[in-house]
Parts: C-alpha cells; sequence; structure tokens
C-alpha cells in the first residue's frame, strides 16, 4: 500500500504517541528498552508490542530505533509529564523554506485513506526540530561543546543505518544526561526510515539544520 507523504507523517505521529501510552506498563518499557542498538531479529521482545502498530508502513529498523529510544526516555524518573519536543527556533529562514517544500510534497496524492494527525503536526512538518537542530540546541541553551558537537554531527552524517542507530543511542543518552530537552522522534522517525533511501539529502539537512540554528541562536545571544 502508498501512503502521501502526510499520511506517512501522521503515521509517525501516532506510532510516537502509541510507543509512549505502551511504556506506561514498566514490563513493556522494558521489553522495548531490550531492543536498542540491535537489528530486527534480535529483537525477539519488541514484535508483540509493535508489530500492530507498524504493520504496512515498512522501515522496521528505523520504528524499533525509536521505540527504544522513547522506552529509553520515559524511564527516566522526571519525564513522566506529556511529550513535549523541542520547538523550533523562531526565526530560522531555512526551516520556512523547508517547510514550504515540505507543504508541496504533501500534495503529491498515491493511495490510501487518511490518517489521523496527533500532537505536534498542528506545526508545518519541517518547523519542527530535526536531529541537527536539537544538536545545535544542546550546544547553545544546554552547555555541550561546540567543537565536539560539529565533530559528532560530522560523524553522523557519515554512517550508514547499521553503524548509526547504535550511535542514537549513547547520543541521547548524552544528551538527557544534562537535561536537554527530548527529540521530536517522529520526525527522527521519518528520517531514519529514509535514510537507507536518501541519505545524502537528509545527511545534509541535518548539517545544515545544525549549523543554522546554532547561527542562528548565537546572534541572538549578541
Amino acid at each position: 500500500m502508498s501512503f502521501t507523504t502526510a499520511q506517512r507523517r501522521a503515521h509517525y505521529d501516532d506510532f510516537v504517541h502509541q510507543v509512549i501510552t505502551l511504556c506506561a506498563v514498566n514490563s513493556i518499557r522494558a521489553d522495548l528498552h531490550s531492543g536498542f542498538a540491535r537489528p530486527v531479529p534480535e529483537c525477539s521482545r519488541m514484535p508483540e508490542h509493535l508489530t500492530r502498530h507498524i504493520a504496512g508502513f515498512g522501515a522496521r529498523r528505523a520504528h524499533y530505533t525509536v521505540a527504544s529510544l522513547i522506552a529509553q526516555d520515559r524511564a527516566l524518573p522526571h519525564e513522566d509529564g506529556p511529550y513535549r519536543p523541542e520547538s523550533v527556533i523562531p526565526g530560522n529562514d531555512h526551516t520556512a523554506r523547508a517547510a514550504t517544500a515540505a507543504a508541496a510534497a504533501d500534495a503529491v496524492p498515491l493511495a490510501a485513506g487518511p490518517l489521523p494527525a496527533q500532537g505536534p503536526t498542528a506545526r508545518p512538518w519541517r518547523s519542527r526540530p530535526d536531529l541537527g537542530t536539537h544538536l545545535a540546541i544542546a550546544v547553545a541553551r544546554y552547555g555541550f561543546k561546540e567543537a565536539t558537537m560539529t565533530n559528532r554531527v560530522k560523524t553522523l552524517t557519515r554512517l550508514d543505518t547499521e553503524l548509526l542507530h547504535p550511535r542514537l543511542w549513547s547520543l541521547t543518552s548524552h544528551l538527557r544526561s544534562r537535561g536537554a530537552a527530548r527529540l521530536d522522534f517522529a520526525v527522527l522517525l521519518e528520517d531514519l526510515a529514509w535514510w537507507d533511501h536518501d541519505q545524502p539529502e537528509t545527511a545534509a539537512r541535518w548539517r545544515e539544520s545544525y549549523f543554522l540554528t546554532l547561527h542562528t541562536l548565537s546572534a541572538k545571544e549578541h
């Protein structure tokens, strides 16, 4: 079955909220947490919880990785509140241009019925922060070293799927250990779902988002 871009994005948001709901049960959260950094065939405790939420959308590795990241995030005792990812940086012209392009992509129909949009989808998709934006925010707002984070961005964007997914485990743990705001998991899920098919474009966007957001936030402080 084919889906429009808008329908896939609605699914990504819905999947995130479904996983957050599942994580309210400690045993299920432990099952989802157990699969992180593992390829799908080694995630024996996850399919019973996730299969029905993924069916038809493919990209199982991306869904499993994001589910594990959410389980990791929800295990923190101070993260029991509503799912509120970091807000977009205002005044980001790159974001505005990307939002326009995303709206145009959403207008290209394929074949499927509508899916409900939830949560942060009230904002244009590309006005929501991707991983590059989050890492720039970590530098500008949470005290991470710019040189170290810049090297990390350059490294991450060169990795294939098998190497990228395990790195996300240590990266997100590091971010949350310093109190950085949680990721927009739905946006990350889309990017991971397309990584094997369009890595150069997604990687370039992460780098551009990182450097432009860093510049924007730095300029606002002077």
